[in-house]
């Protein structure tokens, strides 16, 4: 019996410890996203509506919007994404949706031009393993949703730490963000990495990343990088993106 009570109070403190260090983890980075295709040919109506929401209603801070538009790849047949944040759990539970105005302002401006919503996710930075350039507020990003296999989600991390690494050397000048769905999917949704550009033309330059990866890390290191990425990696989707605000 006195065996039976240590263990329960042992499993008190420990769940007492979780729950206090949970409630007072709020320095991360996540973002709130929705996806939507608007009616055909309501788009220009839909971008525009939303648009003026968003000057309405979503400040800069938790709650600044972004809307973009899927250009190309998976997505790219009408799809729109809706972002806000960075934001936490906590500030999920003051958006402006349900305030006095916001609701009525959405369903009289925007929904009316809305032919489906789908889903809605939580995506949080992994900011160790990111590199963000300065006054970052991209144009365009290129998206890769990857669907990670079972167990190899420490050494894929350990994989992103060293691209890191060369992006904080080299100052590429642009994005390597690397984000985690909170949320389970069975869509294999698991993992996104986000690189931003300007113009297409972006994708013909040459940063020499391979060239840099292999100065740091030695000869063969790129080809033995994607080796280890393919016994991590199910599958990845990509997706272009164009920011509408």
């Amino acid at each position: 019996m006195k065996k039976r009570t240590l263990i329960i109070a042992v499993f008190l403190i420990y769940t007492a410890g979780l729950i206090a260090q949970t409630a007072n983890t709020t320095s991360y980075q996540m973002f709130n996203t929705q996806m939507m295709k608007p009616k055909r040919g309501h788009e220009k109506q839909f971008e525009d509506a939303v648009k003026a929401h968003v000057a309405k209603f979503h400040p800069k801070g938790a709650y600044d919007a972004r809307l973009s538009v899927i250009t190309d790849g998976s997505g790219s047949d009408g799809w729109y994404l809706w972002s806000m944040g960075p934001l936490t759990y906590t500030d999920m539970d003051k958006t402006p949706a349900g305030t006095t105005g916001h609701d009525e302002d959405w369903d009289k401006t925007v929904d009316t031009h809305v032919e489906t919503y789908g889903e809605s996710n939580f995506w949080k930075l992994r900011e160790d393993q990111s590199y963000t350039p300065a006054n970052y507020r991209p144009e365009r990003v290129d998206v890769w949703l990857i669907d990670m296999k079972a167990g190899m989600g420490y050494t894929f991390s350990d994989l992103m730490k060293k691209w890191k690494a060369v992006w904080d050397a080299k100052k590429y000048p642009y994005s390597f963000r690397v984000l985690s769905n909170d949320l389970f999917s069975k869509k294999g949704n698991d993992v996104a990495i986000v690189f931003s550009f300007t113009k297409y033309a972006d994708f013909d330059l040459d940063i020499s990343w391979r060239k840099d990866y292999e100065a740091m890390y030695g000869a063969g290191s790129w080809d033995n990088f994607w080796k280890v990425w393919n016994e991590c990696v199910e599958s990845t989707d990509e997706q272009l993106r164009k920011y509408i605000n």
